[in-house]
């Protein structure tokens, strides 16, 4: 996180909010079941770095 909140959740576990300076891992695979700005007022930042197979999608339909 680069400044802001950003609300998450992957497969199963409860939502989470994240605030500028923490991070979090993804898995291969997962369902990214929430996402979205963690405030109704305040703009939220996000840098991601995306590692994948380059012979499978990177996305796939829920």
């Amino acid at each position: 996180m680069l400044e802001g909140s950003y609300r998450f959740a992957i497969d199963d576990q409860p939502a989470q909010v994240l605030t500028a300076g923490q991070m979090f891992y993804e898995p291969p695979g997962a369902k990214h079941s929430t996402s979205g700005n963690g405030s109704s007022t305040k703009p939220a930042r996000i840098l991601a770095i995306v590692f994948g197979d380059k012979s499978q999608p990177l996305s796939r339909p829920a």
